[in-house]
């Protein structure tokens, strides 16, 4: 059994002048040229969608945490010097409560965040805010932990977790001014040097 390959029909020869040979190539160095400017103002256009996401979930968090200020703010100010002990017990009841729902405020926000795609030039502000929310919510955690504390009568340990939160609130602060310069250095389209 003798296989041969079948023989291939014979293209014919095609002759292309000079002039249509450059017309060709103009027209795929044009094509180039719209894919490629099509596909940067593609980038530009995703970049400044991810950079309004964020801007909008940083909005969000920070009324949230400002309204959360206030109510906390409220409350160390409606203290009165002089408390009989329900009354106190009470009110740290309540500081308890602010605590737990800071908790939540502040880890439903980290979360959100950090779920956002920035653009490099944002990066920093994103992981100095995240920072800040991680350090507020231990920081919450921990005046949840005193309330509780002071609830169960453990008031040396009530008094070291409040320490430990002040820390924790130093920390905030540092990251908030960490975030802000960042941001400042995205939106103006500096570099920023490392802390």
């Amino acid at each position: 059994m003798d296989l041969k390959a079948p023989k291939l029909p014979k293209l014919p020869k095609i002759t292309v002048s000079r002039r249509q040979a450059l017309i060709a190539v103009g027209a795929a160095v044009a094509l180039i040229a719209v894919v490629f400017i099509g596909w940067n103002l593609y980038l530009d256009h995703t970049k400044e969608q991810r950079v309004a996401a964020f801007g909008s979930h940083m909005a969000a968090s920070e009324a949230d945490l400002h309204r959360l200020h206030e109510a906390v703010s409220t409350h160390m100010r409606s203290s009165p010097d002089h408390l009989s002990i329900g009354e106190t017990d009470a009110y740290m009841r309540q500081f308890g409560a602010l605590a737990e729902y800071g908790r939540g405020v502040t880890a439903y926000h980290r979360q959100v965040i950090a779920a956002d795609v920035v653009p490099m030039s944002y990066a920093g502000a994103q992981a100095a805010y995240i920072r800040a929310l991680e350090s507020l919510n231990r920081a919450f955690s921990l005046w949840s932990s005193a309330a509780a504390a002071y609830d169960a009568k453990a008031y040396a340990a009530a008094k070291d977790n409040l320490k430990e939160a002040d820390g924790a609130w130093k920390e905030y602060l540092a990251a908030v001014e960490e975030y802000e310069r960042e941001l400042r250095a995205a939106e103006s389209g500096e570099e920023i040097s490392p802390a």
